[in-house]
């Protein structure tokens, strides 16, 4: 019996080691880059327009809570979510790029045409989805994120692009 509970203990244990993994995430799309890890915001098409955001261990926190909850960290190689509905040109707008241990685990992309309640996502977009949202949600709240978009929005009035 002592060796059954031994062995129970190391695998709990084992298994909640693995979950601590060193976490690496990346947010891009056409207007930015951003490193969640270290911090680094950048606008290549704007004068190479590079900045920091200052994330709390508060928000890394819940950052890594949010990868644990919706079971990002689970994700292998590209996933890409947009319902069900017929799209003739899905626009995978938002990708979010995972690296464990300095290896690129998955590539998310979410289209910016998925509304939740129209699309019907099956659990694992649905977890994506929510995920987008309270990542969103809490970077919102930072003061660093915030003066980035309003340089981003800045940006995009100056220069008009063209995407084909």
């Amino acid at each position: 019996m002592k060796n059954q509970i031994l062995f129970l203990i190391t695998f709990i244990l084992l298994s909640c080691s693995k979950r601590q993994e060193n976490f690496d995430l990346y947010i891009s799309n056409s207007n930015y880059e951003l490193n969640l890890k270290t911090g680094d915001f950048k606008i290549n098409w704007y004068n190479d327009y590079k900045d920091k955001i200052e994330l709390s261990k508060n928000e890394k926190n819940q950052i890594r809570k949010l990868i644990f909850k919706y079971n990002v960290d689970t994700f292998k190689g590209e996933k890409n979510v947009f319902g069900e509905e017929p799209l003739i040109m899905p626009n995978f707008n938002d990708k979010f790029t995972l690296a464990i241990d300095n290896k690129i685990e998955s590539e998310i992309s979410i289209s910016t045409q998925v509304n939740l309640e129209k699309s019907k996502l099956n659990k694992i977009d649905t977890d994506i989805y929510n995920f987008k949202t309270e990542i969103f949600k809490l970077l919102s709240e930072n003061k660093d994120f915030e003066r980035n978009m309003d340089t981003v929005k800045i940006a995009n009035k100056k220069i008009k692009r063209l995407f084909l």
